[in-house]
Formats: structure tokens, sequence, C-alpha cells
């Protein structure tokens, strides 16, 4: 099942069911339900506002080949800015929840501009590595990337950033913001280089910024991916990652907090 199958089902049913094939374990890929949310709180939000900030939380295992339900709120409305929030309920409790922004855009005589894309190496140069195999999570069989960056994850090697580029393995037709949450998760944490085997590993709390509107992005597009770590420590890390697009375009950039068990 796809992620679009998948988005229509949530969209027109009570209750939502998430395949197998989209876990990692037993767990729903936490893309793919941030995802969703990402879609609930964004029914309805007049056309002249825009998704500027998107805050998830992971709060409880959320299982795969068994039913949940969303719930979605508006937190105040102002002139400026719309406040949204919205949860996933299992078992009579949130599993994920998200808090969104929705801006009005403003008259100003100041725009700032200061996002360069990084020179990753292409996915054919030597070194570059195509995640897919038997030994990754099930829900990476949909998603095309490939990591560019010196350090493979769980190579031990002593890097500090991960990245490479990123697509969906079956285009969408349109390209939205929720497909955009799905794609960036798929990243592991950026220490993971530094691991010299694959270690259980969860991501705290993620928020996203997103700059530049989507206009002109393709479901085909390979999107640039690169996260930095800010600090990893006692087991516990936080990264910042940026997105962009085919023609350098900053997309948004990506801040999670994260556990590795090893």
């Amino acid at each position: 099942m796809l992620f679009d199958e998948i988005r229509t089902i949530a969209a027109t049913h009570d209750e939502i069911v998430v395949p197998a094939s989209w876990a990692q374990g037993r767990t729903v890929y936490g893309g793919l339900s941030a995802g969703l949310l990402c879609d609930a709180v964004s029914q309805g939000v007049d056309s002249n506002r825009r998704l500027r900030y998107l805050k998830v939380g992971f709060l409880r295992p959320l299982e795969a080949e068994k039913p949940f339900r969303i719930e979605m709120e508006e937190v105040s409305a102002g002139r400026t800015v719309v406040v949204r929030s919205a949860q996933i309920v299992q078992d009579g409790v949130a599993r994920v929840a998200v808090q969104a922004n929705f801006v009005t855009r403003l008259e100003s005589h100041v725009e700032i501009e200061t996002f360069r894309p990084p020179k990753l190496k292409s996915r054919d140069e030597a070194g570059a590595m195509h995640m897919r195999g038997p030994q990754l999570p099930a829900f990476t069989q949909f998603i095309d990337f490939h990591v560019t960056t010196d350090g493979l994850p769980f190579q031990g090697v002593d890097v500090s950033e991960l990245g490479g580029w990123m697509r969906f393995e079956t285009p969408p037709d349109a390209f939205t913001k929720s497909h955009l949450v799905c794609l960036i998760d798929v990243w592991p944490p950026a220490p993971v280089p530094s691991f010299d085997k694959m270690v259980p590993l969860s991501t705290v709390n993620w928020g996203i910024h997103f700059a530049e509107p989507l206009e002109g992005i393709r479901g085909d597009d390979f999107l640039g991916y690169l996260a930095r770590t800010n600090f990893f420590k006692d087991g516990y890390g936080s990264s910042t990652a940026d997105i962009w697009a085919p023609d350098g375009r900053l997309l948004a950039r990506s801040y999670q907090t994260f556990v590795i068990y090893g």
C-alpha cells in the first residue's frame, strides 16, 4: 500500500489501519504517522496561509495492523498565525501528536537568504550507498534514498554528519508538505556512522521549519538532505538538517532530538 493510498483512507475514514509493510518492527514508521497528521491539520486551512512550522512528538509506540483514529483541534486563529494540533489515538491513548503554525504572508522590504546547498556527491559516485536490503526496516522499501556523505551508517566512522538524496520509490502525482515530512524521517540520526553495528534508536522530538513553497517540485525529483550533529552524549543527541530542491532552494530545516541505545 502506497503512502497516498493510506492518506486517502485517513481522509475518508474514522479509523485507519497501517499495514506491516510500513512498520519498523511492530511500530509504524514515524514519517508516515507525522505525514498523516500534517494532512489532518492542513484540512480546511485558508489557501492564503502557508504551513511554516510543524512540531512532532512521538509519545508512545503506534502499532501497525491495529486501528487508530486522528483527532484535530484549532488551538487559536489570529490574523497572521493559525495554530492547530492533532494527535493519533490508539487503544484510548495518544501515540503521536503534532502542533502546526499556518501563517499569512506579510509585505516586507527585508528579505534574508543565507542558505547555500552543500556540495554532496552524486548517487553514482564511489562511496555512495543505495539504502535497501532485508536488514533495513520494512518501510524503507517505499523510499529511494542514497547516502553520499563520507560516513556510512553503522560503519564505525568518526563523522558528525549524514546525508544524501531521497525520493519516493513510486513517485506521487503531486508533491505536498505531507510527502516532504514522510521523506525526511527516513534518515537515521546523524551520529549513526560512528557506531560499528546496528543498534536500536528512537526519535524523541522533531520540529520542521518550512522555508520555500513546493511549487515546481515533481514527485520523481531527488531532494537533498544533510544532517549535522549538534551534540551526542550519554545516548542522547540533537541534530539539525537541511532539505533542498534540485534547483538549490532550501525547502525545510529539521531539528531532531533522539536516543541511541548502544
